[in-house]
């Protein structure tokens, strides 16, 4: 069980959300496909089928494992297995089936023998089998259900798919779902700058959040400040879904100038107003947080000096503090307050 110390206590201030997931409608594309055992163990080995890192490690015990090849031998059908394929890499991220496809790879790698079997088979490893067996093994099928989003344009189903579908017991917050669905290249990217000292000081936390708050909210402030001016109104938790995926199609230069001008700020917000200066009531509160961390990411060289006395004339003003107690991320609440920290924190 996770426990307070590992999370990331924050206000809550966004209840009511623009959007009503109710009222979307998606264009998904399905398919059945029956792979080999030996194609499955290709893809395993070459990385194409993957375990997203929310999944729960692997817990089946040698007598469960063997039950699953056995079936396979006697050439018994096995229940289907979920697999969602991202459109910008030709990965299969696992929904469902972890346990049944990491025992395949298990037994192909000979890292058990089968036990609690027929006799014909008890006590042997993959290349232990007769040749007739193992052949037998090779081209049993185990049918997986491929899913792919066509409509909307992004990758806003896959959130849906995911906390339906997952079997770990414990519903999957939104960043473990997109570090599911996007690369590990941007997955890295945010986890590096989840490391940076200053940044674990404002946020009051030494050790990274066991279930990727901490991470989420970087990319909530990269997020906002390039695109503030064009947030709609729309979910916040969407608005951060598009732009992971631009993160996710970015080039090198300019995740290191994120980078950078992320580090270059969090060092300056540190310095001037010290640990935990967005805990305004006690936990975290985001609407502060972001609009301070953004603002001072984009105005850059243009910041003020003086951002303690900025930030005091920020708290002292009853419309920033109104735009960051409730509804913040309703569109004239973030406008609201980004325009004051715009004004209090630029030259």
């Amino acid at each position: 069980m996770v426990s307070i110390a590992e999370e990331l206590l924050v206000e809550e201030t966004e209840l009511y959300d623009d959007d009503d997931p109710q009222n979307i409608r998606y264009d998904i594309m399905s398919y059945p496909a029956d792979y080999t055992l030996r194609v499955i163990y290709e893809k395993w080995q070459s990385g194409q089928i993957v375990i997203p890192d929310f999944q729960r490690n692997y817990v089946w015990n040698r007598t469960q494992a063997s039950r699953l090849i056995e079936s396979f031998l006697q050439e018994l059908p096995i229940p289907q297995v979920f697999l969602y394929r991202v459109r910008s890499n030709p990965e299969l991220i696992v929904i469902d089936g972890q346990q049944r496809l990491s025992t395949i790879a298990r037994f192909y790698d000979g890292e058990f023998a089968l036990r609690g079997v027929a006799a014909a088979w008890a006590g042997r490893k993959y290349a232990e089998l007769l040749e007739y067996d193992r052949e037998i093994l090779d081209d049993a099928t185990l049918r997986a259900i491929i899913i792919r989003q066509i409509r909307p344009d992004d990758y806003s189903c896959a959130y849906e798919i995911f906390h339906r579908l997952n079997t770990g017991g414990t519903p999957l917050n939104d960043m473990e779902i997109r570090r599911a669905i996007f690369g590990r290249g941007v997955n890295d990217f945010l986890s590096r700058l989840n490391a940076n000292p200053d940044w674990r000081a404002l946020i009051g936390m030494p050790k990274p959040a066991t279930r990727f708050r901490d991470v989420e909210l970087i990319l909530r402030v990269l997020a906002l400040a390039e695109n503030w001016r064009q947030y709609g109104g729309q979910s916040m938790q969407n608005f951060m879904n598009r732009y992971m995926r631009v993160l996710d199609q970015a080039d090198g230069a300019r995740l290191e100038n994120l980078a950078e001008r992320f580090a270059r700020s969090c060092a300056l917000v540190h310095a001037q107003l010290g640990d935990k200066p967005f805990h305004l009531y006690g936990p975290l509160n985001l609407a502060a947080l972001d609009a301070v961390m953004a603002c001072a990411m984009e105005l850059g060289d243009s910041l003020n000096s003086d951002l303690g006395a900025a930030y005091a004339e920020l708290q002292s003003n009853p419309d920033f503090i109104a735009a960051v107690k409730q509804n913040t991320s309703h569109a004239l609440e973030v406008r609201q307050r980004f325009e004051l920290a715009h004004s209090a924190f630029g030259v």
